[in-house]
């Protein structure tokens, strides 16, 4: 049965996809706050996790009914190949605009690149993205689209949730509320000081109390636990748990305003994830001013392309990168102290603004007929009745 779809939800996904592109540029271009006046900005990598949670929540909305009983082949099938319709087109087309700028600067101008961009674009790593499975990446730095790393992650999720599901439906109650507490446990065994080193830019420092790290198994487990959180918060949803205060647009504010504080205090993550699954239980049973913000045409458009600007502003990045290292500048004065002025935010706006126009492009013209050519294809072929029981 098709399911309804959650207006709500959307533009949530589109807000978080362009602070993580914020939070990007600051990190590896310009810095655009002062952390003297607020840091703010310094963990909106959590973002990816949000992205986890919703997921988990989306996927059980959606596909948990096929297989709360038993897999069926022809089920697994289906709920896979819209999977792979939906992430696969414009994650290779990223894959190869990045590889394309590796050769035109080390083929083409022969440029030699210092060991942090060689570690980026580690050729051994390329069947790994073209196949999915760049999820078992091992090294701290991410490879190629160098935020596809997550998209690796939930790959492999996608394809153990059947039998995720077919454990969760058979839960009691008590089983579930134990499974939060595991969840608990995981996300503070995840959170850990990152190791002793020199910051990659002089604005930025070490974080105590991090979930920020990409490296194989912690990354999939980083996947695995805000997936599971994302299942428990559709239980949640479906069991309409916490609706009378949970619908109400005052809540969903403060509910914001606790994350930016937590955000701003360097709160650790194991504390500051437990905002995410109350703000989607929020937007889920929001009928007020909040639900009629997210559904205006704006919000919704960046919901829309929300896939697009998560995969597409690194590339973007690494272009500008590439016309820098062709056309290094003169050799000028040694570089004057850092000063924080207008200079990060004004140069943010525009490179935001680009990935806002590349992201309708790739949207329109990528992501929307690609689906839906993949989809017909898919579907067009004849599927098997074979069951798959791991009950």
């Amino acid at each position: 049965m098709k399911r309804a779809y959650l207006t709500t939800l959307t533009p949530l996904r589109g807000i978080a996809a362009l602070l993580m592109v914020v939070f990007h540029f600051n990190m590896l271009v310009l810095p655009i706050i002062n952390p003297a006046i607020t840091q703010l900005h310094r963990r909106w990598y959590l973002f990816v996790d949000f992205f986890f949670i919703l997921s988990g929540f989306i996927i059980t909305y959606v596909y948990g009914s096929w297989f709360e009983d038993r897999v069926l082949a022809v089920s697994f099938r289906r709920y896979m190949a819209a999977r792979f319709a939906r992430i696969y087109p414009l994650h290779i087309l990223t894959l190869l605009w990045v590889i394309g700028l590796y050769i035109l600067l080390t083929q083409g101008y022969h440029v030699v690149l210092d060991p942090i961009a060689q570690g980026v674009f580690d050729v051994s790593a390329i069947p790994m993205h073209v196949l999915m499975l760049h999820g078992f990446n091992t090294v701290r730095s991410a490879t190629w689209n160098t935020p596809s790393w997550s998209i690796g992650s939930e790959w492999l999720l996608y394809l153990l949730f059947p039998i995720l599901m077919l454990g969760f439906r058979r839960l009691p109650s008590m089983g579930r509320f134990a499974l939060l507490l595991v969840v608990l446990g995981l996300y503070y065994y995840l959170t850990k000081p990152m190791q002793a080193g020199q910051p990659y830019k002089p604005w930025l420092w070490l974080l105590p109390n991090t979930l920020d790290n990409i490296t194989f198994p912690m990354s999939f487990l980083r996947c695995f636990t805000g997936f599971l959180l994302g299942m428990i918060t559709y239980h949640a949803y479906n069991q309409q748990r916490g609706l009378y205060w949970l619908r109400r647009s005052w809540v969903f504010a403060a509910l914001g305003a606790g994350l930016a504080i937590s955000y701003h205090l360097q709160l650790s993550d194991t504390l500051t994830i437990w905002f995410f699954p109350l703000l989607i239980l929020g937007a889920c049973y929001n009928t007020g001013r909040v639900s009629k913000l997210l559904q205006t045409r704006p919000f919704q458009r960046l919901g829309d392309w929300s896939y697009s600007i998560y995969m597409v502003h690194m590339p973007i990045l690494f272009s500008f990168l590439t016309v820098q290292l062709i056309n290094p500048p003169a050799p000028s004065a040694p570089a004057k102290p850092l000063v924080y002025g207008l200079a990060g935010p004004i140069t943010c706006i525009v490179f935001v603004a680009i990935v806002l126009g590349v992201s309708a492009l790739t949207y329109r013209f990528v992501e929307l007929p690609t689906r839906s050519y993949l989809n017909r294809k898919l579907k067009s072929k004849q599927l098997t009745n074979q069951t798959l029981n791991f009950s």
